[in-house]
């Protein structure tokens, strides 16, 4: 299993759908969740089960991948390296969605 970002603009066309993969189940467990548990993350944690997105949630989102990703500079070890990348991915996809007028996002 993986977790990835599904974002469609809408109206939808051949063309408006982009994939963004994050971790695999074993990376978020193991270095996504003790960085939510850390910093009392509330939307991240629902990544692994599965979580549709409104504009309006787009704020909040940002707001904890942002503190994650700064949590992960602070932790050593190659495994953190590896997810901020991720991390970065996933930034500039949920603030290119936020600036559209029509966007449909599943993060799961």
């Amino acid at each position: 299993m993986s977790i990835s970002i599904l974002m469609k603009q809408l109206p939808e066309s051949a063309t408006s759908e982009e994939l963004v993969p994050l971790a695999t189940e074993e990376a978020f467990r193991r270095y996504w969740v003790p960085g939510c548990e850390a910093l009392g993350l509330r939307w991240v944690p629902l990544f692994r089960t599965g979580v549709p997105l409104q504009k309006e949630d787009l704020g909040p989102v940002l707001t904890e991948l942002r503190a994650l990703r700064q949590w992960m500079e602070e932790q050593p070890g190659e495994g953190t390296v590896a997810v901020k990348p991720r991390l970065d991915a996933a930034l500039m996809i949920l603030e290119r969605a936020a600036a559209l007028p029509g966007a449909d996002i599943f993060i799961g």
